[in-house]
């Protein structure tokens, strides 16, 4: 007991000794910092995003389809990666980018994994990035977050279209003016959204053919199809590039043949197909391959493909080449060797461009020169799948 007792006394006396050191290494911290519990906060602000331009791009992260999601706002601006933030999301969220806000189309559940379903839209300030409107609409969406295209923003970004595949098929017009749902439009068995200007969409159908649908405020529409434009074992990937700003679509199949069409109130002009690889490549087993394996640089008039040599039915596992070519004849202009397994690509539509890549198994983002090729940043540790990448497009 007394050896007990001795040792309690002397840490009661190292603790007291102690005291007016602490007390100094207190004074010492700098006011902006803290210590929980001992130190005042002071000076602290939370930053802004600088504002949108055309190199800010989007970096979806669904953690491998988990119940919440992150996206990352960031830019490459001189040649390097900015990170402004992040939004947090639902299960599988659809981005949508503008200069005006950044849309995003989310669901949640009462019991995290289960229970009552919520689905909902909020507009984002594109600096702040604090909500600045939410929206409440039916439990519709299609829970396809990785499938880019089912659902977009109004070429006047005024609405909002959703896609809904069960019970059946129809588009959700969201009034992002009024901050209202409107109405699910029924259309066929037909899928993506395209929007054209003059309040028209256009989706893609079963048949190989394009649908095209004019709406009015209230959601009334009148529908009619395009000629077919592929066979039916054409078989295109799931994240083809369109542009709202120039009706652009550039759709690649899983053999490297490029569907391309201009889509406009008037209709669909269908552009002549390109084969983005040779013979001789083919017969190396040259194809496509990724998550978003197509980027177009509209003023160049390049296609990007993410490609590489691959067996049958890999057209979605990474790849580390770009292969660019001439988006009007098909001739090839460069390679591009990206020295990393990417998954998804995006291309900046500025007059310098640059290549944005995403490795989901590394967690890596890269930037590169999209016309000399050179790697000229990288940021990791991204959080836990970064798979969609949204650009800006006007």
């Amino acid at each position: 007991m007394k050896t007990r007792f001795a040792g309690k006394l002397a840490i009661a006396a190292l603790l007291v000794a102690a005291q007016p050191a602490f007390a100094e290494v207190q004074k010492a911290v700098p006011k902006q910092l803290a210590t929980v519990g001992s130190l005042k906060i002071d000076n602290l602000s939370v930053e802004k995003a600088p504002p949108s331009d055309p190199k800010r791009f989007y970096v979806i992260d669904p953690g491998h389809f988990n119940m919440t999601s992150q996206t990352y706002v960031m830019g490459a601006n001189d040649n390097k990666l900015q990170l402004h933030g992040l939004i947090d999301g639902g299960k599988l969220p659809h981005v949508m980018s503008s200069s005006k806000f950044v849309g995003i189309a989310n669901t949640t559940y009462d019991r995290i994994a289960h229970g009552k379903r919520d689905d909902y839209v909020r507009l984002h300030d594109t600096q702040t990035l604090e909500p600045v409107a939410d929206i409440d609409i039916p439990e519709i969406r299609f829970l396809t977050g990785l499938m880019e295209r089912t659902a977009a923003l109004s070429v006047d970004d005024k609405h909002m279209l959703i896609q809904q595949f069960s019970p059946t098929s129809g588009v959700g017009l969201v009034d992002l003016e009024n901050k209202k749902f409107v109405k699910t439009m029924a259309v066929p068995d037909c899928y993506h959204i395209f929007p054209a200007a003059k309040q028209n969409f256009f989706m893609h159908c079963r048949d190989g053919s394009l649908l095209q649908v004019a709406y009015d405020d209230q959601g009334n529409a009148k529908q009619k199809n395009t000629k077919v434009f592929h066979a039916e074992n054409e078989y295109l990937h799931n994240n083809p590039y369109y542009s709202n700003s120039a009706g652009r679509l550039v759709w690649p199949t899983y053999e490297g043949k490029i569907f391309q069409a201009k889509l406009t109130d008037s209709g669909a002009e269908f552009l002549k197909p390109i084969e983005i690889f040779s013979d001789k490549e083919k017969k190396d087993k040259w194809g496509p391959g990724g998550w978003q394996p197509i980027a177009f640089h509209k003023e160049r008039n390049e296609i990007y493909l993410l490609a590489d040599q691959r067996a049958k039915w890999t057209h979605k596992l990474a790849s580390r080449f770009v292969v660019v070519a001439d988006g009007t004849t098909g001739k090839r202009l460069r390679r591009i060797d990206l020295k990393h397994a990417i998954d998804s690509i995006a291309v900046t539509q500025d007059k310098n461009p640059t290549l944005i890549a995403a490795s989901i198994e590394h967690k890596i983002i890269y930037t590169f020169d999209a016309v000399g090729g050179k790697q000229l940043a990288s940021m990791d540790e991204m959080g836990k799948a970064p798979q969609m990448i949204i650009t800006m497009d006007k």
